[in-house]
């Protein structure tokens, strides 16, 4: 067998999409296709071919994540992996991905991320799990307050028109102060988070587009369907929250409140909230959650020196990393991390730290500590105080969340 990895054009995507269709049993949707031909975001298209058939095919969009300290860094959003069952365990796989990163280099993209399938696969091509997220459900009368004052707000339904003309400045203001979330171009709200397709509903309602508003200003915004059902003449319907965002803490306290308030709902369902959301805070009884957690983003390091430039630091000193990396090997050696200055340069001197490159995808957003990554054996301490170092400069006020699958 001959394999032969090469970029493909839109003109091949609905051969481009079958591998992926197969490996999650999916049916080929010409509405799905010509949506994702309008995403400008989705710029590469890698494909394996066997002759002229596509046999594997790895794909990327074009993002800018945020970073802690309020930065951000071109990003490569892995996506569409899958290998036709008849040509697993024959080296396609690996062949996508060298060329994902060579792509990814020659983009300028200083990191790449994704929403894993199956986290160990991409955790060997250097991936570290950045970032934990969870789902919660939640009964309405669950849902007081551990601070009963009212919540001075104004809501109001908005279509999808003026949804695309305010929302974006709240997500931003949002997205200015949390890790790991990612710009998003009037394509990509129109046509994966605003638009309402049937098969998006899964069974649920149509979509619900809410700006909240706090002392005149918008301040939040909730994304949300409803899935009603009735038992013994009683209304047990479920609301289900698609994307919930506050500007500020206000915000957020206001658009949950609404949430929660709306009648005839029994429960309140949403998924990818991270560990940290105000709502433990905010909520008198926050184990009526029911959260569960799971792995959410991960994180690869392309360019070593360009992706620590891209965020700011919590102390400024200076560290000095030992880096390995079998994938990318431009990225192997030494690098003098200086916090104050914020930049990373290449030295020979004695590393304070060794670690493969899947542990620093894992501490770059500040979510998974050097320490907690020593203690499981990911990381070796050269020199003595390197890891309280190390997590002094990499620590974020807020944890990373990325509160969409791409």
């Amino acid at each position: 067998m001959t394999i032969d990895i090469r970029l493909v054009g839109p003109e091949r995507l609905e051969e481009f999409v079958q591998p992926i269709l197969m490996a999650f049993g999916m049916s080929f949707s010409p509405e799905r296709m010509a949506r994702i031909r309008q995403l400008t975001e989705y710029d590469t298209r890698i494909a394996a071919f066997e002759g002229d058939a596509i046999v594997g095919t790895a794909g990327a969009y074009a993002m800018e994540m945020s970073t802690p300290g309020g930065g951000s860094v071109p990003t490569a959003g892995l996506t569409s992996v899958a290998v036709m069952p008849t040509h697993r365990r024959q080296g396609v796989l690996t062949a996508l991905m060298r060329r994902h990163f060579d792509e990814a280099r020659a983009h300028g993209q200083p990191i790449a991320a994704l929403w894993a399938s199956e986290g160990p696969i991409y955790q060997r091509f250097g991936y570290g799990l950045a970032s934990f997220a969870g789902e919660v459900s939640i009964e309405r009368e669950r849902t007081r307050f551990a601070d009963p004052s009212p919540v001075p707000m104004r809501a109001r339904f908005v279509d999808e028109a003026t949804a695309l003309e305010v929302f974006p400045g709240i997500w931003e203001r949002a997205r200015a102060v949390v890790p790991g979330m990612s710009l998003r171009s009037p394509s990509w709200w129109s046509l994966r988070r605003l638009s309402d397709t049937e098969w998006s509903r899964a069974g649920a309602g149509p979509l619900n587009r809410v700006l909240i508003e706090v002392d005149g200003r918008p301040e939040g915004y909730a994304l949300y369907r409803i899935r009603h059902q009735w038992e013994r003449n009683m209304p047990i319907g479920t609301l289900v929250v698609s994307e919930a965002i506050g500007a500020t803490p206000a915000g957020t306290r206001a658009v949950w409140r609404y949430l929660f308030d709306i009648d005839l709902m029994h429960r309140i369902e949403a998924t990818h909230l991270p560990v940290d959301h105000p709502l433990f805070l905010l909520l008198a009884d926050p184990r009526r959650l029911r959260y569960s957690a799971y792995d959410a983003l991960w994180v690869r390091l392309i360019d070593v020196e360009a992706a620590l430039a891209s965020r700011a630091y919590g102390a400024r000193d200076s560290i000095v990393l030992e880096i390995v990396d079998q994938h990318c090997p431009w990225n192997e050696g030494r690098y003098r991390l200086d916090g104050g200055e914020r930049r990373a340069s290449r030295t020979n001197d004695a590393p304070d730290l060794r670690l493969p490159v899947d542990a620093l995808g894992s501490a770059y957003l500040g979510g998974i500590s050097f320490a907690r990554l020593a203690e499981v054996g990911r990381v070796e301490e050269r020199a003595a105080g390197a890891l309280s170092r190390a997590d002094a400069l990499f620590r974020s006020a807020r944890g990373p969340w990325c509160p969409e699958l791409f």
